[in-house]
């Protein structure tokens, strides 16, 4: 499994912390029940809330005995959405062969870690959060403002539509051919042809200024003190060549690559994410644009 920078980033979040052993479940039992750590006692007395794990945010481990104060070290690493592995010295004191490797997985099962020691499940609860370092924002990192590759006018070459029942990026020529064949079967007219079509008289322009422009084509028959009120009202900000500014946004290069902000308002699990996009060229030769709804070709 290919985890990306913000699956790994929110697996991060997740695991760092202390963590203690909080039930216990026999895979032997009737019903399964949690029997609580504190219940699940061995010989000596001693039960299973006394072991704690607390990961760090360098991916290293500790686990803990907090009955005899014996400590081991250790490292994990993120191997899926939930699932984790960790590597200690001879703390658990468990053979190298499968017994061992099964208890050095970890997963995430309704808010708590679970690993296993032959037929019983332990489950741990976070007791305690840790630090995470948080990433600078594109945003805050200064520009390079050698870059300028970037800088032009571009055009679509491809936009999100429906061909053959397919909802892909699609060329203008591709869905301008589904949309004809449904105005020619009577399902749709031929005004709303041209409105799918739109997308594709849009133009991007990428300044030197660090501005991102979306022209718009100036609406047919437009009353030229309409236009001027919209330019002085603030509702549109420049008009050139028959075509609007629809939206003016910002581009800026970093450590080599180049963002585009959105202006978004995004969150994943209820913590607030950058609203810049990274742009890149991709295999075609065009630049994935809008969150991935379109692609852009230079003109």
């Amino acid at each position: 499994m290919t985890l990306d920078e913000q699956d790994l980033r929110q697996g991060l979040k997740q695991i760092v912390g202390t963590w203690q052993v909080d039930y216990i479940v026999n895979a032997w039992s009737n019903d399964l029940a949690h029997i609580p750590a504190t219940e699940f006692k061995s010989d000596d007395g001693r039960d299973f809330s006394a072991i704690t794990f607390t990961f760090t945010e360098d991916h290293t481990v500790t686990m803990a005995d907090t009955a005899t104060g014996k400590q081991e070290q250790g490292t994990w690493e993120q191997t899926g959405y939930g699932s984790y592995h960790y590597t200690l010295g001879a703390f658990l004191d468990l053979p190298d062969d499968s017994f061992r490797a099964a208890a050095e997985k970890l997963e995430m099962v309704e808010g708590c870690l679970v690993f296993s020691l032959g037929f019983l499940a332990i489950g741990m609860k976070k007791i305690a959060e840790g630090t995470v370092t948080e990433a600078p924002d594109v945003g805050d990192l200064p520009c390079d403002d050698s870059m300028t590759d970037i800088v032009g006018r571009y055009a679509v070459a491809k936009s999100m539509g429906v061909v053959n029942d397919a909802f892909d990026l699609f060329t203008r020529d591709e869905i301008a051919g589904a949309l004809q064949a449904r105005v020619d079967a009577g399902e749709i007219e031929e005004e709303e042809m041209r409105d799918s079509l739109k997308a594709f008289d849009m133009v991007v322009e990428f300044t030197p200024d660090h501005k991102v422009i979306t022209w718009m084509k100036l609406p047919e028959g437009l009353d030229p003190a309409e236009l001027q009120a919209a330019l002085d009202s603030g509702e549109i900000s420049r008009v050139e060549n028959g075509m609007f500014a629809a939206e003016e946004q910002e581009w800026k290069a970093v450590n080599g690559a180049y963002y585009f902000n959105t202006g978004s308002h995004r969150e994943l699990f209820g913590e607030e994410q950058s609203p810049w996009d990274k742009l890149e060229i991709d295999e075609e030769g065009l630049l994935p644009f809008a969150s991935g709804m379109m692609k852009l070709k230079r003109i």
